[in-house]
């Protein structure tokens, strides 16, 4: 019985983190219309750029491979990270629109373990970026409080690429 309702879980977090990444895939665009909100106090060092249309913006999942997680696990995980930067850059609307006028672009690359995780999202910050790391709740893949993804942006390319350019993709 427990095989089978690890089983449906495992489909759930699928359908879920399925959802939830092609909502933000397809848009949230109309949310960043209703915030005006200026930064706060503990956002002070966040870049914010005047949205130039010639500038890239993205944002980078940075996935931890040594917890060999599934796909389906990858994707949740990714979903939470991208949901959570997404809510911190609603406070900045014009970061949010040269984020959406660039297609919410979105690139999955991989660090070995939490160390390295724990660095770029520290360099992240430190660079001026929205950072978040992820960590799962322990029903299903991974063990409670594991740190498995670091959301880093949406945010000027230039400067992400300063941090995670050198990660290869997942």
């Amino acid at each position: 019985m427990s095989l089978w309702n690890d089983l449906l879980d495992a489909v759930s977090e699928v359908k879920v983190g399925f959802f939830l990444a092609m909502m933000l895939g397809y848009g949230f665009f109309w949310l960043s219309k209703r915030s005006s909100k200026p930064p706060s106090t503990e956002d002070e060092n966040l870049i914010i750029s005047d949205g130039d249309k010639d500038d890239e913006y993205k944002m980078v999942l940075v996935i931890r491979n040594d917890l060999k997680m599934g796909k389906g696990k990858i994707a949740a995980q990714c979903a939470h990270a991208a949901l959570a930067n997404y809510k911190s850059a609603r406070k900045y609307p014009k970061l949010l629109a040269a984020w959406e006028d660039c297609g919410q672009k979105k690139i999955a690359v991989k660090v070995d373990n939490v160390e390295e995780l724990k660095s770029i999202s520290k360099k992240a910050k430190a660079a001026g970026l929205i950072s978040h790391i992820i960590q799962d709740a322990g029903h299903t893949q991974v063990a409670a409080g594991s740190q498995t993804v670091c959301g880093i942006g949406p945010g000027p390319g230039e400067l992400i690429d300063k941090v995670t350019g050198h990660l290869k993709l997942l």
